[in-house]
């Protein structure tokens, strides 16, 4: 069985594009690729792995690049399952072995249910999807995206940009979601950088 991850990322690139599905239909986030946030998944995938001893490498990252291949219409509904579809498709015509495409269509299918990150009988390999696409878009990247999408908006002060990241960025300050070391670590990092970024804001601000 031969995983070429880059002759994936193509493909999924042009489905993506072929369905409409590369952009966001909510205006405020023009910025927005899902086909960037497949790779930078992809990427924080590999970057956890080796925190982890018992895993299946191959099903992680294929996973990775299909997860968000579903959407359509620029609409994420039910984008896992046509995802898993588009996968069982591309895997079939690839030879892969079915076990593997079961296991890698049963993530896809599941990675939206960030719940299930708790749960004590979730696979290692879903836990490690799950995390790294939690990853993405937090700490400096999360608030580059809070100031892209509050511009959007044309907003009347600095004060109330604040006010948002602060809203936007509670959920990783106040708690740690991840299972694995690596993705701890990083997770702390990203934490310790908004608290210096918003404590470095609010100084400048005269709000302290």
């Amino acid at each position: 069985m031969n995983l070429d991850y880059n002759e994936m990322l193509d493909f999924v690139y042009e489905t993506l594009k072929m369905n409409k599905g590369l952009k966001s239909d909510k205006p405020h986030l023009f910025f927005r690729n899902r086909y960037e946030h497949i790779q930078r998944v992809f990427g924080w995938a590999n970057r956890i792995l080796p925190g982890v001893e018992t895993c299946n490498v191959d099903v992680v990252l294929t996973a990775a690049v299909f997860h968000d291949v579903g959407y359509k219409d620029s609409i994420g509904k039910n984008h896992a399952a046509l995802g898993s579809q588009i996968f069982e498709t591309y895997a079939l015509d690839h030879a892969f072995d079915l076990e593997f495409t079961k296991k890698v269509s049963n993530l896809i299918q599941q990675h939206s249910y960030k719940e299930l990150l708790h749960h004590s009988d979730t696979s290692i390999e879903l836990i490690l999807l799950m995390e790294a696409d939690l990853l993405d878009e937090e700490g400096a990247l999360g608030i580059v995206f809070d100031l892209l999408a509050e511009g959007y908006k044309e907003p009347e002060s600095y004060a109330s940009v604040f006010n948002e990241i602060m809203i936007h960025s509670a959920h990783i300050v106040e708690q740690n979601y991840m299972i694995t070391p690596l993705a701890k670590k990083f997770w702390e990092e990203k934490k310790r950088f908004i608290e210096n970024f918003m404590k470095d804001l609010k100084f400048d601000l005269f709000m302290e």
